[in-house]
């Protein structure tokens, strides 16, 4: 993205209440929970976008482009999410809490690690304003 000066979006996944689900109604249907997160992420974002899980209920959505663009596909993701829990016949609904860190060449270099520490910390701050809200 620096070398061809273009902007991307790193977005950090966490899937709420995993432990729940894996305490109140098994493993088999935490796994369950991660696989459906994990397909979600995949048909939301475009091919082009790099969709990882990062471990236990973590992931990460690495996607070129601006800031504007960001907003169009999570509200596809959102969209396809509520379909999903509204069809999907399982006990629980399916919940992610998100931060997002942007590149801009023009602002310099940073590493991959700092995009995915700065979206981390923007997830971790949404989840204490949602629960303090």
């Amino acid at each position: 993205a620096q070398r061809l000066g273009h902007p991307l979006t790193l977005i950090f996944f966490d899937l709420d209440r995993l432990k729940h689900i894996n305490d109140t109604f098994g493993h088999i249907e935490g796994d369950r929970a991660i696989a459906d997160t994990a397909r979600l992420l995949s048909s939301a974002f475009r091919e082009s976008d790099l969709v990882a899980r990062l471990g236990g209920d973590e992931f990460c959505v690495l996607a070129l482009g601006p800031p504007e663009a960001f907003a169009k596909t999570m509200h596809r993701f959102e969209s396809a999410l509520a379909e999903h829990d509204r069809t999907a016949e399982h006990p629980y609904t399916l919940s992610l809490s998100y931060g997002v860190a942007f590149f801009e060449p023009a602002s310099g270099p940073v590493s991959l690690d700092e995009l995915v520490s700065r979206a981390d910390a923007s997830m971790y701050e949404a989840k204490q304003r949602r629960r303090s809200a």
